[in-house]
């Protein structure tokens, strides 16, 4: 069987919508595989690593983040 995926939807997100420009779903990740060089830029996803909590979908106040 084959494990599923994170994947962050670039056209969905948003991060100069989120409060101070820090994507939500980045500080809701408690392995910090979401990350930001700064704020309201685009965030970078290190899906490989992801455990599936989906704790920072569930922060995404713009469903950019879902697992296939």
């Amino acid at each position: 069987m084959m494990s599923k995926l994170l994947i962050l939807d670039y056209q969905k997100c948003q991060p100069g919508r989120c409060e101070s420009g820090v994507c939500a779903a980045a500080q809701a990740c408690t392995l910090h595989l979401i990350e930001q060089e700064e704020p309201y830029n685009i965030p970078m996803l290190y899906a490989q690593a992801c455990r599936g909590c989906m704790k920072c979908a569930q922060a995404c106040p713009f469903d950019a983040l879902e697992m296939v």
